[in-house]
């Protein structure tokens, strides 16, 4: 998976002893940009600047999209103009855009510097309940992950852990320099694998707890 950016069209990561892993933690937040999840698949930039007009401008979209199909996948990373401005979408999150509530968050800028890696470890890693499931949704969001997670592992967590099988895994990457964001979707076969795997989140995953939420099927206004 990758980004797809506004730009390119719209929608139309002695010797001393080695380090331990590090700590849970979180990253720290961008201040001028949220995630946006639960989007309609009709929606482009300008229906985003009009939803939002009234917390501040909207100066930057990057749509989350599968890197092989690139099929939209609901979601994506807005930039405001302002951190007030990125503050107040948050506390709009569940306006209504296009038939569908908005799920919004502050984005965590992953650390580039080892400044903001030292902040990231430093900080306690806070586990938000998962909302009501979407009807028809069989696909979890994966958060918080480390970068250095591959397909077997996060098989193995749910295995592990839940007892269950998951049917496909997709990892986000950025679009230019195919880094991976350290976020991913997990699918499941069934109801009761689904819920059952949900139940793993905030659990440790190489080291990090991760973050689940649901993600609403494809096809919806």
């Amino acid at each position: 998976m990758t980004f797809k950016s506004a730009k390119d069209g719209g929608k139309s990561a002695s010797k001393s002893a080695p380090e331990a892993p590090p700590a849970a933690g979180v990253f720290p937040i961008a201040s001028t940009k949220v995630y946006m999840g639960n989007l309609a698949y009709s929606i482009d930039e300008a229906a985003i600047k009009a939803a939002f007009e009234d917390c501040g401008e909207v100066i930057g979209v990057n749509w989350f999209e599968e890197k092989e199909t690139k099929k939209f996948l609901g979601a994506g990373v807005i930039e405001f103009d302002t951190a007030e401005a990125a503050r107040k979408a948050v506390e709009a999150s569940g306006r209504q855009v296009h038939g569908r509530e908005s799920k919004i968050r502050a984005w965590e800028q992953r650390g580039n510097t080892a400044e903001e890696k030292k902040e990231a470890r430093d900080k306690k890693f806070d586990i938000k309940p998962m909302g009501d499931k979407p009807n028809g949704c069989y696909t979890l969001f994966m958060g918080n992950l480390n970068f250095a997670i591959d397909d077997d592992t996060i098989f193995n967590f749910f295995k592990d852990g839940a007892d269950v099988e998951v049917s496909t895994v997709r990892w986000l990457t950025h679009k230019d320099s195919g880094e991976f964001r350290g976020v991913g979707f997990a699918d499941f076969n069934d109801d009761e694998s689904l819920l059952k795997a949900a139940a793993m989140n905030g659990k440790a995953c190489m080291g990090r707890p991760i973050r689940l939420d649901w993600q609403a099927p494809k096809g919806g206004n």
